[in-house]
């Protein structure tokens, strides 16, 4: 398909396959391994790896019925297009809508906190210059065009990727040693160990597989949606994990867990043990991070223009699209804004609080809506599919984490 079509909608179909699934990774991998890593292995020691690989296969419930759900309802809006194809509720839909934007602002508020905490391991900033710099700049990379953001998480995450390879050449044969540190561990703590050190620390790593969801709305934009949409859901999904694993066996087998958790930066201090200044790695996770705050703000206004075309909840002159950038410039600049206020006035604490909430509540109903969609003796098939069971224990496991949240 021309990078100069259009959808139904009017936005442009400008983003490649490859392009996409880069996009996708970057979307994930950020935060998650360069800055919870630290917690995850605090919580499990040698036994990390374990607990990403618990943690993906959780995500992967939800993650499998979006990749089926973008190809059956092939909508910027997502979540919200998914709620409303399965249950045909619009005051549900609205809801929904809403709360996937608000995920987005305040997942991207959250992320900018973050940065400025990391930054300040390498150099004294304030937030208060440094926060505006970067909601501006960003906000402004999202309002220009998809390609041009596509382009830059793509670099970005490139960047970010050869820097994970560089934590892992620099544990080189330490890595050597780790079956035997798992093995220690497990023996010593025997069955308990499961329960008292790998399920909290994969209740942590869950989150670091998260941003998918947003993936989806750039259904359409993306050239070859309906198979490039699942292909890049899955490469993430397997990409992010072989990344979790060996990182954080690299970084166990150099750095003994207690200190890795106490670190704002923990792979650069794995870097910086192996006589490496860290400085450049600590640039490269930067530009990582930033990844994860560019994504959610080019998702909520895809969802606001999406609430107004199918539902009419949103007012045009707020996601009319630019001529040039084929984007809802307005609705871009809006979030920007919202994104910035959340990022000066709340602690990074209580924003990722509230994102896990409402992200995980998203999730039970987006998979609620797939098992709807397949009960459905009219509904038509989709060209990616999974069984039944993987949306209702995607139910099941969102909404488990939400209760395990609350009690936590």
């Amino acid at each position: 398909m021309s990078s100069k079509a259009e959808s139904a909608d009017g936005f442009k179909r400008d983003i490649g396959p490859k392009t996409l699934s880069l996009y996708g990774i970057g979307t994930v991998v950020g935060a998650g391994i360069y800055v919870v890593i630290g917690d995850i292995l605090g919580r499990a020691d040698a036994l990390a790896p374990f607990a990403f690989l618990l943690a993906a296969f959780a995500a992967s419930l939800s993650a499998l019925s979006y990749a089926e759900l973008a190809v059956r309802v092939p909508e910027s809006g997502g979540s919200a297009a998914y709620v409303d194809a399965g249950f045909s509720r619009k005051s549900l839909t609205v809801v929904v809508g809403y709360a996937v934007v608000a995920t987005g602002v305040i997942s991207a508020a959250t992320i900018a906190t973050g940065f400025v905490g990391y930054a300040n391991v390498f150099l004294d900033i304030s937030k208060w210059w440094a926060i505006p710099l970067l909601v501006g700049i960003l906000t402004g990379i999202a309002a220009i065009g998809i390609r041009q953001a596509g382009w830059f998480m793509a670099i970005t995450t490139v960047l970010g990727i050869a820097g994970l390879v560089w934590v892992v050449e620099h544990a080189g044969s330490d890595m050597l040693d780790y079956p035997q540190m798992a093995l220690a561990q497990f023996e010593a703590g025997s069955g308990p160990v499961m329960a008292s050190a790998v399920l909290p620390a994969a209740f942590l790593a869950f989150y670091a597989y998260i941003g998918f969801e947003d993936l989806v709305t750039l259904s359409e934009e993306a050239e070859e949606q309906a198979s490039a949409m699942p292909r890049a859901i899955v490469t993430t999904l397997i990409v992010s994990l072989l990344l979790y694993v060996v990182v954080s066996i690299a970084a166990i087998t150099v750095i003994p867990a207690e200190e890795l958790a106490q670190s704002a930066a923990p792979l650069v201090d794995v870097v910086r043990s192996e006589g490496s200044s860290g400085q450049l790695l600590g640039v490269v996770s930067l530009a990582m991070i930033v990844n994860g705050a560019l994504a959610q703000i080019v998702m909520a206004p895809r969802v606001l223009h999406d609430l107004h075309e199918h539902h009419g909840a949103v007012p045009h002159w707020l996601v009319r699209l630019g001529h040039r950038s084929a984007t809802p410039v307005n609705a871009t600049l809006l979030c920007g804004t919202l994104v910035l206020v959340l990022a000066l006035f709340f602690p990074t604490v209580t924003l990722a609080s509230w994102t896990s909430f409402v992200v995980l509540g998203v999730f039970a109903a987006a998979n609620g809506a797939l098992v709807a969609l397949k009960l459905k003796s009219n509904a038509r098939r989709a060209g990616f599919e999974v069984p039944l069971v993987v949306p209702i224990l995607g139910v099941v496991v969102s909404l488990g984490l939400i209760a395990g949240e609350a009690v936590i």
